[in-house]
């Protein structure tokens, strides 16, 4: 009868052993259920503010875009004519950033490479008016100087005189000051010092 007793403590004890480990089990089972549903929402959460921030993005980028494209089109158009290049910039996603590609298009043509397929006045003038679109976009906002050595050097002479008369329209309409070393006649405009 002793061993009957001894027998029923020790199962007595083993169940209470299994009835401990099941609740502290459904315990763990119940905390991991709520720190699924705090992850799923932590998910959701997540997710609608990085669509919220790539709409601000998008929008930030098309109104950058309009008005960096407006500028360095006006200054191809003001040297070039008005069947000159327009500037348009491509905002691609690629290994997880937004990469912007430039191009220049005119009558239909894109050149997807502008460096390698448009000749070196167009670059100059494109490069030049990048720059002033940088600095007139700038945050915060920056004196709005220039300081230039050849900026110019790859375009021919017969398009110099348009290019004084913009950065004479630019000077003025935008309140840049240009300062430009150069040897180009047709490009000292203004107040100009010789260095000999």
């Amino acid at each position: 009868m002793q061993a009957n007793l001894n027998d029923l403590l020790d199962l007595r004890r083993a169940l209470n052993r299994q009835l401990a480990e099941h609740d502290h089990s459904q315990q763990q089972v119940a905390q991991e259920r709520e720190a699924l549903r705090a992850a799923r929402q932590l998910a959701e959460d997540c997710a609608q503010a990085q669509q919220l921030v790539q709409g601000i993005a998008e929008a930030v980028q098309q109104r950058a875009h309009a008005q960096i494209a407006a500028v360095v089109t006006r200054c191809l158009k003001a040297v070039f004519g008005p069947q000159a290049y327009a500037f348009k910039i491509d905002f691609v996603q690629a290994r997880g950033k937004t990469e912007a590609h430039l191009k220049l298009e005119r009558d239909g043509l894109v050149m997807d490479d502008p460096l390698n397929e448009a000749g070196g006045g167009i670059i100059d003038v494109a490069s030049f008016a990048l720059r002033v679109a940088c600095l007139l976009l700038s945050l915060p906002r920056k004196r709005r100087l220039l300081c230039l050595d050849e900026p110019m050097k790859m375009l021919s002479k017969n398009h110099a005189p348009a290019v004084g008369e913009l950065l004479l329209t630019l000077a003025e309409e935008l309140d840049i000051q240009i300062i430009l070393v150069t040897h180009n006649q047709d490009l000292m405009i203004g107040k100009v010092v010789e260095l000999t």
